[in-house]
């Protein structure tokens, strides 16, 4: 089966298991945590990071003993095979504070632990992992993933994606020349949808960004830069 690139990471937490050892789990999480995980992905995405047969990762901190701390489920969900849950031990003064800006380190260090321990390659290897998490904590904000380009004869356009911490997307849109000198920036519109960055053109002195054809951009205009 081909492998899945890293579409999403979500965080759970649990005290217990019902009868048939299924962990009873809760979502947290604020926006500034949401955010830093996101753009964990992002970047561990915008590089190919595969997690193999499926693309979500589900990490559920317990209280609950668990062999060696880390344990990745074998179970699959058969109506929604592309997620699989990797639960991990915690002691419960780490437990009772998660979610809290003190254990957002602690998350950081185990979603790179279940990475590297999990899912390392010899084409992805926990060195490179471990670059591209280090690489979305320390730029924060800032950071810069490509999403989308386009290449004409004299030009080349493309568009950057920033993920801020109230969860919006902040697109950069910047132009080359053939050299990769860098002739124009701007940045686009926060948004929570990517909707309205669909095609792009680019000729000698213009850059025109049109919206992606369906039912929520049917009243937009089209982005247009002169330079």
């Amino acid at each position: 089966m081909k492998k899945k690139i890293i579409s999403d990471i979500r965080l759970f937490k649990s005290e217990s298991q019902n009868e048939f050892g299924d962990y009873i789990t809760d979502s947290f999480g604020d926006k500034k945590l949401n955010a830093i995980v996101t753009r964990l992905v992002m970047k561990l995405r915008e590089n190919e990071f595969s997690l193999g047969e499926f693309d979500h990762l589900y990490i559920n901190f317990t209280t609950c003993d668990i062999a060696e701390n880390i344990k990745l489920s074998v179970k699959e969900d058969r109506y929604h095979p592309w997620y699989r849950y990797c639960n991990v031990h915690v002691e419960k003064d780490l437990f009772q504070k998660l979610g809290s800006p003190e254990t957002w380190n602690d998350i950081i260090h185990w979603i790179g632990t279940i990475l590297a321990t999990h899912f390392a390659s010899d084409d992805f290897d926990k060195a490179h992992i471990l670059a591209c998490i280090n690489q979305a904590v320390v730029q924060s904000e800032s950071m810069l993933v490509k999403f989308k380009e386009k290449v004409g004869t004299k030009r080349k356009a493309v568009i950057f994606l920033r993920f801020l911490d109230s969860c919006k997307f902040y697109p950069l849109l910047r132009v080359y020349d053939t050299e990769d000198n860098l002739l124009f920036e701007t940045d686009l519109p926060q948004t929570v949808m990517l909707d309205y960055l669909g095609d792009i053109q680019v000729s000698a002195k213009r850059v025109t960004v049109k919206p992606r054809k369906n039912a929520f951009t049917a009243k937009n205009n089209p982005l247009v830069f002169e330079y």
